[in-house]
């Protein structure tokens, strides 16, 4: 018996050519994409941590004496109105002759003719000069006497403004009285104007100088309120 030798022919297996350098390009590429999608976002981490924070300012409280006289009678005070180059929760401060500049990253508790009225009705009323009380006009009481205000100007200085580094607050103040007919008599008529030197240029050395300032025209329209009253 004869054997013949068969010869098997095993081919191999098929190569795609490039297969493998797309696989390390797409690692690649990945790899890349990563990197800079991390870059992105510690970018914006980076950029939110050094955002500014936002800081408000309420009026502070001065010590109130009280008054050597007195009114038997009640106030009410009216909302304050202001200009509109102020009415705006930023503080403002002037760093030319004619230039402002609202600080966007320190602002009011409120509106600043909120906070001066707030401030007005709290001391007021502190000073005991008038015996039935001081009033809002959400309240149903009808008193005798009635005050109205407008603040023409609530302005912080900076250098090169002069006088560098204050405060000034301006308001017309008007006190009628009100009779038993609901007639109303105009008692007094007057511009206050205060200017508060502040320590610095800096935000927060603003809201000291402005509770200071209102603190000052209250106490002078006191005097002027007993005054007229007694006419």
């Amino acid at each position: 018996m004869r054997w013949e030798q068969t010869r098997v022919s095993v081919l191999p297996k098929p190569v795609f050519a490039g297969s493998a350098d797309t696989l390390v390009c797409a690692r690649i590429f990945s790899f890349i994409s990563i990197c800079a999608l991390c870059s992105v976002l510690s970018s914006c981490v980076s950029l939110r941590s050094e955002y500014p924070k936002t800081v408000f300012y309420r009026l502070e409280p001065k010590p109130v004496q009280v008054s050597a006289g007195s009114i038997g009678a009640g106030l009410l005070v009216k909302p304050f109105t202001i200009d509109s180059e102020f009415d705006t929760d930023h503080i403002i401060t002037l760093t030319s002759a004619t230039e402002t500049q609202p600080l966007h990253y320190h602002r009011w508790a409120s509106e600043p003719q909120e906070l001066l009225t707030a401030a007005f009705v709290n001391r007021i009323q502190q000073s005991a000069v008038f015996t039935k009380g001081v009033f809002l006009p959400s309240s149903s009481v009808v008193p005798e006497y009635q005050l109205e205000a407008r603040i023409s100007e609530c302005l912080a200085r900076n250098a090169p403004a002069q006088p560098a580094n204050t405060l000034t607050l301006t308001m017309h103040c008007t006190l009628q009285r009100i009779d038993t007919q609901a007639q109303q008599t105009i008692l007094l008529q007057k511009v206050y104007s205060q200017t508060v030197q502040r320590s610095s240029d800096a935000a927060s050395t603003v809201a000291p100088a402005l509770s200071e300032a209102a603190a000052l025209i209250t106490d002078a329209l006191v005097k002027d309120v007993l005054v007229s009253a007694g006419k």
